[in-house]
């Protein structure tokens, strides 16, 4: 049988090369700022440099290399996606690093101030975990839960696939990059490694130049009035 698939979301996934000594670079930079806080973390939760004070790292000259490779991506992505890039100003809204130790994750969330979203892999060892997508829509349930873990585990469904899975995980290399929707709901997994991950994410936002005879795009805030 044919199988048309309607409605994909589309994950940008590409590769950001780094020398090596502007990478330690980053990374002792990241551990400077962790270094700061009060409290070690030992929680279950990576450390999110976006909610300790830090959500503007590129801010820091020191990424300011690694930002500029990052918006080469973005447009690739957005392009893919036929959007007209010359007509929109585009922005690093926030950026920031995430920590993660063993067995630490961060939960699922979405970033709903934003446009789009991202995250490259700085340092990335071998079984220290991955990005989950998930869907608040299962296109193809045809009864209400039935492509549950439970119904597979009572052999209802025989296995999970692209068709009956509302989850998505991606184990991605070092100097990898996923692009998405920030409305699309993700987490990761468990740092199952004895080494640390550390990934840069950060939020875009994308507004008309000229807003002229549109109506939903945000116009460009140079036209905005403060009270």
């Amino acid at each position: 049988m044919k199988i048309a698939n309607l409605f994909p979301l589309a994950i940008g996934q590409d590769t950001i090369n780094l020398d090596e000594a502007e990478r330690l670079l980053l990374v002792n930079e990241i551990n400077k700022m962790r270094a700061r806080e009060l409290e070690v973390n030992k929680s279950s939760y990576a450390w999110t440099g976006d909610t300790k004070g830090h959500e503007f790292l590129f801010q820091n000259d020191l990424f300011k290399n690694l930002a500029k490779k990052i918006s080469h991506t973005v447009i690739k992505y957005l392009k893919t996606l036929e959007i007209n890039t010359d007509l929109l100003d585009i922005y690093y809204q926030r950026s920031w690093a995430t920590f993660t130790e063993e067995l630490q994750q961060i939960n699922f969330h979405t970033h709903s101030q934003s446009n789009i979203s991202f995250a490259y892999y700085l340092l990335k060892p071998a079984n220290s975990g991955g990005i989950i997508f998930k869907s608040n829509q299962q296109q193809n349930e045809i009864a209400k839960n039935i492509f549950t873990e439970s119904k597979i585990e009572k052999s209802l469904i025989n296995k999970a696939n692209v068709y009956n899975s509302d989850k998505s995980f991606f184990d991605l290399a070092q100097d990898s990059i996923v692009i998405f929707p920030s409305k699309t709901p993700h987490a990761t997994t468990p740092n199952k490694s004895k080494s640390i991950r550390i990934s840069i994410s950060g939020d875009i936002t994308i507004m008309l130049k000229d807003s002229s005879g549109f109506e939903h795009i945000m116009p460009n805030f140079n036209h905005w009035t403060k009270f």
